[in-house]
């Protein structure tokens, strides 16, 4: 056994840890799929306090429902690193009755 640090494992080690400790940087776009994804948010927060006062129906809870599986899909999307198509983004969003920001690409 040698007692003596390896020079070469050590700076593999210190590349990884700074690889792992980097903080990503976000393209223009990535930055505003996670806005529009705040934004749902913001509608799902409303809705549910809307649902809380008294108002929760069938309708209610579908429209949740579609935000809720928009919100996980961008969100996934994202912590993946995954490329979101911008055409694709669109069509969900539409599909689930949510506007998408007018300085979004596509």
């Amino acid at each position: 056994m040698d007692a003596l640090p390896d020079g070469k494992a050590e700076q593999k080690f210190q590349e990884l840890l700074a690889k792992l400790t980097a903080t990503p940087e976000w393209t223009e776009k990535q930055q505003i799929e996670l806005e529009m994804a705040r934004d749902i948010s913001v509608e799902m927060l409303q809705l549910a306090e809307h649902m809380r006062d008294g108002e929760a129906n069938l309708e209610t809870c579908l429209i949740l429902l579609k935000y809720a599986k928009v919100l996980d899909f961008v969100m996934t999307s994202l912590a993946a690193r995954r490329d979101i198509k911008p055409q694709t983004l669109r069509v969900i969003f539409k599909l689930a009755g949510l506007k998408v920001d007018e300085a979004y690409p596509g």
